[in-house]
């Protein structure tokens, strides 16, 4: 397999949701889900194509297939030397154009009742701001620590947490 079909494969979503989804026809939950689902492999395919003409995708492709790579966060992140690779978000960074990295948890409510706890790994870097790249129960968020330990290890100028002083402090930096 080809280092293009091996980051695509990886980053890219699964559309089998998206057809059950769209069962009831046109129904809008079913359309917003459906631009849930294509949102992430558009940017799957724009990610590929910005890396394979900067030359880093065979760079990328062996990276993930490397003994070193860390596979975290249920097999959603791989970290490998130089890259954070995201699953079904279609996120790939560099380390050293990360700014800012933190974990946020999200209360999902029915009727003011709290059903779900979720944990989330977010990224920011200068020209994008923060976007959620994984997500996953409340009871693993030491795997969502450990990847931001492993992301803060590789790169020391990144911000670590979510605190109103490191929002301040990113959006200087990103100005």
């Amino acid at each position: 397999m080809d280092a293009k079909s091996t980051v695509k494969k990886f980053i890219s979503p699964n559309f089998v949701l998206a057809l059950v989804l769209l069962i009831p026809p046109l129904t809008i939950f079913g359309l917003f889900a459906l631009l849930a689902l294509i949102a992430p492999a558009v940017r799957a395919k724009k990610t590929v194509a910005r890396l394979e003409a900067g030359g880093e995708l065979i760079k990328v492709a062996n990276e993930m297939m490397s003994a070193s790579a860390k596979h975290m966060i249920k097999g959603n992140v791989i970290l490998t030397d130089n890259y954070v690779i995201c699953k079904n978000t279609g996120y790939i960074f560099r380390y050293d154009e990360i700014r800012w990295v933190y974990r946020h948890r999200f209360t999902q409510s029915v009727l003011f009742i709290p059903i779900k706890v979720t944990d989330s790994l977010y990224l920011a870097t200068q020209s994008m701001s923060a976007r959620g790249v994984a997500s996953m129960g409340k009871d693993k968020n030491e795997e969502i620590k450990a990847a931001i330990l492993e992301i803060y290890s590789h790169n020391n100028n990144c911000l670590v947490g979510y605190t109103d002083e490191n929002k301040a402090r990113y959006r200087a930096l990103a100005k």
